[in-house]
């Protein structure tokens, strides 16, 4: 190779370089190169391997005219979208104003509303994903699951991997831009995947339920109670462990053979697990890896999770939840 030519190759990485630096100061995002071929067998391991995609995969099938797919990322104005997807955050699709704290889930209506204006049908494939930390594009899933709707996947290690691999980020589509429908959910079943206030304080008595504790340690502690919530502590008798634990470095999730090291020793075979954090988001993730990666057929994530229980502890003042409260500040 000439001198001129391994300049000029020199030359485009270091612009490469400097581009990729200045972009991700500006969004907030890091990309993370995954070697494909290891994530697609990891995936292959999983119960239900057909729920999560890889970023070639992911963009294989929105190249493909023949197939309906409608991407959503979850994303908090980082700059940037995966092209052809659209983009929500929270107050999109939880925090509805039906209950007197905030985080809650959509209602069903709302969730149709919106699904409505992106242009979904009930056989279209839906794709989800997110920014670094992957857990708002899990609880995004977790909501079209109890909504009854059919195909829906996950991008494994969300626009992070995408960018990694080197495909471009741009705007993110409006709704209008596909031609809108009338959703409906297909099967709407809050109980199979939602557990309420009153499952909770059964839980916490009950050697039939094990309840994973996803937040934090300084939350789990006690020590810090975030925004929203009304006061510290854990549900009694909870297990903690963080659902970040579930996550590999490279921001995808573990393989098999790590998730069972690190739920196979703590979960029965005839137990209900339940999952919660601050407002059921964290906690999704935790769900999502339990049951479509680890195939763990009874799981629900607790929609209201800290938010709702420490506002029927210290605002509500019910003596089920206070008894059954640890860590709490009274």
């Amino acid at each position: 190779m000439s001198k001129k030519m391994k300049f000029g190759s020199f030359g485009a990485l270091a612009v490469l370089l400097v581009g990729v630096i200045v972009y991700f100061s500006i969004t907030g995002i890091d990309a993370q190169e995954v070697d494909m071929s290891a994530q697609q067998e990891k995936i292959s391991e999983y119960a239900n391997p057909e729920v999560f995609v890889t970023a070639h995969e992911l963009k294989d099938l929105m190249e493909d005219e023949s197939q309906d797919v409608v991407v959503i990322g979850t994303m908090d104005e980082r700059g940037g979208a995966i092209p052809g997807s659209f983009e929500v955050w929270r107050p999109d699709y939880s925090g509805t104003e039906s209950y007197p704290y905030g985080g809650m889930a959509n209602t069903k209506e709302e969730m149709e509303d919106l699904l409505s204006s992106f242009g979904v049908e009930e056989d279209t494939t839906i794709v989800t994903y997110a920014a670094n930390d992957q857990h708002d594009s899990a609880r995004v899933f977790w909501q079209l699951k109890m909504m009854g709707h059919e195909d829906v996947r996950f991008l494994d290690g969300g626009i992070n991997v995408w960018i990694g691999e080197g495909f471009e980020t741009g705007d993110a589509m409006e709704p209008g831009d596909r031609p809108e429908t009338e959703y409906t959910a297909p099967d709407f079943n809050e109980e199979a995947f939602n557990a309420s206030l009153d499952t909770m304080i059964e839980a916490a008595d009950s050697e039939d339920y094990l309840v994973l504790d996803t937040r934090g340690l300084d939350e789990e502690e006690g020590n810090t109670t975030l925004s929203g919530a009304y006061g510290p502590g854990k549900i009694q008798d909870s297990l903690f462990i963080e659902y970040s634990k579930a996550t590999a470095e490279d921001g995808t999730i573990k393989s098999m053979d790590e998730l069972e090291e690190l739920y196979g020793d703590v979960i029965a075979g005839d137990q209900t697990v339940i999952s919660y954090c601050q407002s059921g988001v964290r906690s999704a993730y935790t769900w999502l890896v339990l049951t479509h990666a680890m195939g763990y057929d009874n799981a629900k994530n607790y929609d209201g999770s800290w938010i709702e229980w420490s506002y029927h502890a210290y605002e509500d003042g019910n003596q089920d939840v206070i008894d059954r409260t640890e860590n709490g500040d009274f």
